[in-house]
């Protein structure tokens, strides 16, 4: 018994000798790798720091000018939740500044938009920021068509991680207005696949037919920027050989003050065409300009342009220049219209069910900021030259003259 007792305690120092041992060496290896070091220390220090701003609002530094306007026509220098609530935004817990001092450093914003209409109002050795946390966002935006882009994108290979621009493809889209279900107030168009009530088939509507049936006049535009790319001038031109067309601006011989409430009654009053003709023929440009008289009048835009528009308004809302062949067929479609009132009052039918917003890209990039996915991935763009320049625009519009 007495030996076996020594055996046991035998064996219980060898197991304790055995365990200072691996305490010893597991330790001294532990120890060794966690040798204090700065490289350490900065990764683990980095590390925190990216959770804690994860946890917080998103801030978003206008990083450029929006041409010469210095806030992007904010109403202050810097706009929080409370601007983002009165936008009625999905998610508001973001900030919004051009103000770079308003945190300790450049890296600590969430994300910052470059403008990329024009050259950047910068020095070379000021136009981008030295320092770049890979948690950041670089975004690109733009509403000019690729026609109009006049800064210079060939040396920004893997610069920008986001696009904000009026092309559906982009990350953010900065659309020039939104087409908004009047009973479900969900936003319909622009979109990829825009879900469109139908119904005009057998729109009838007496108020608007009387309206209608008041209209003396044919066509009429707007325009003071001439000689563009698209050659809208010329086609105008053409029309104006079969049809009546009134051209209010620099580039015709009439003249209505821009705001004048009796220019935006005469539409309704007075002509049934407006030509909304794009200064490019580009993908997914369509502006302000057909969206400001549909929702303001009652009068039958004829639209010309490089978009696909069945994506961006309702249909039998509007008259596509680029369905027709040539000019003459327009014409006769629009003479046939003008002589059967009630087949042209169904071009209000949209009316009734949908109605025009505003755009609010700043909104989708507070929500986007803040998705999950968004820490989880990082992308950038290769190439952003290609993809903004390459088959994006039309030399030749579809319509012959």
């Amino acid at each position: 018994m007495i030996r076996k007792m020594k055996r046991n305690r035998l064996m219980l120092c060898l197991l304790f000798v055995v365990f200072c041992l691996l305490v010893s060496a597991g330790f001294l290896i532990h120890t060794q790798c966690l040798k204090p070091s700065i490289s350490y220390y900065k990764i683990l220090e980095d590390h925190i720091r990216d959770r804690r701003l994860e946890d917080r609002s998103k801030y978003i530094l206008l990083y450029t000018n929006f041409f010469d306007v210095k806030n992007w026509k904010l109403s202050a220098e810097t706009v929080g939740p409370d601007y983002f609530r009165s936008l009625q935004c999905p998610v508001t817990d973001c900030v919004l500044t051009n103000n770079r001092e308003l945190l300790s450093t450049i890296t600590d914003y969430d994300a910052l938009v470059f403008h990329i209409a024009e050259p950047w109002a910068y020095s070379l050795f000021e136009k981008v920021p030295k320092l770049r946390s890979p948690r950041q966002i670089y975004v690109a935006a733009n509403m000019e068509s690729p026609a109009h882009t006049k800064h210079l994108l060939g040396g920004d290979h893997d610069f920008f991680n986001w696009t904000m621009t009026y092309r559906l493809d982009s990350d953010v889209v900065w659309n020039y207005n939104n087409f908004v279900d009047a009973e479900t107030e969900v936003v319909l168009g622009p979109s990829e696949r825009p879900q469109w009530r139908r119904g005009f088939e057998e729109y009838y509507n007496e108020t608007v037919l009387g309206i209608v049936l008041e209209k003396t006049k044919m066509g009429v535009q707007f325009v003071s920027h001439c000689g563009t790319i698209s050659k809208r001038d010329d086609l105008v031109r053409e029309i104006q050989k079969l049809m009546s067309v009134d051209i209010y601006g620099k580039c015709g011989t009439l003249e209505c003050p821009r705001g004048s409430p009796r220019c935006t009654e005469m539409l309704t009053t007075d002509y049934r065409f407006y030509f909304a003709f794009e200064n490019s023929l580009c993908r997914d440009y369509v502006t302000e300009k057909v969206y400001t008289v549909m929702d303001a009048s009652w009068i039958v835009p004829v639209v010309f342009g490089g978009a696909d528009y069945s994506l961006f308004l309702p249909p039998n809302s509007y008259i596509d220049a680029q369905q027709f062949n040539t000019v003459e067929d327009l014409v006769e479609y629009l003479s046939y219209l003008s002589q059967n009132p009630r087949e042209y009052a169904k071009y209000f039918w949209w009316k009734e069910h949908y109605r025009i917003t505003g755009s609010q890209p700043f909104c989708d990039l507070c929500q986007k900021l803040h998705d999950v996915g968004t820490r989880e991935r990082v992308q950038y763009y290769k190439d952003i030259e290609e993809w903004w320049f390459d088959e994006a625009c039309q030399a030749q519009a579809r319509i012959k003259f």
